[in-house]
């Protein structure tokens, strides 16, 4: 008779300090202030069609998490806003010309006021594209705070 209750005593004192999921995931993103952590998962894959070319991003820490997509003929971006991916549209390009991108954008989601600019570094050329030698990604949301997630990448367009 002793060991169940023992055993559930212990149980009980085990569960009272064990936190809950949700209780976590509440304490994380009450202690990250910007819009943006590299989250657990990255981007879905994206294709390409012939003849398109697009612009793939990942975090630089490990572990590497795809974080940001764009196609050459598009003027939006996919980009990890929180934990969910986002199409957001581009406002402002400028920098040097790195095939069908330039090396500074800035992207603005009307929806959650948030400004993603993306900063890149060409590096060397590729069959069908160019290495991301270095950059960052800078995260700023509503109420202004930032985060910077350093990226490397590629450039790359299908033979069309």
């Amino acid at each position: 008779m002793t060991k169940p209750l023992f055993l559930a005593a212990a149980l009980c004192a085990l569960c009272a300090c064990a936190s809950s999921p949700a209780e976590d995931a509440a304490k994380a993103a009450a202690a990250a202030p910007a819009i943006s952590t590299v989250p657990a998962e990255g981007l879905p894959p994206q294709r390409l069609a012939p003849g398109e070319c697009g612009l793939f991003l990942w975090s630089m820490s490990a572990p590497r998490r795809f974080v940001f997509f764009t196609k050459g003929s598009s003027g939006d971006a996919l980009v990890l806003i929180g934990d969910k991916p986002t199409s957001i549209p581009m406002t402002s390009a400028g920098g040097d010309v790195f095939g069908q991108f330039l090396t500074k954008m800035t992207f603005e989601d009307l929806a959650s006021e948030a400004m993603v600019t993306v900063s890149i570094e060409p590096g060397k050329p590729l069959e069908g594209g160019q290495r991301v030698g270095s950059g960052n990604i800078q995260f700023r949301n509503a109420e202004g705070w930032e985060t910077v997630l350093p990226v490397t990448g590629v450039r790359a367009c299908i033979p069309g």
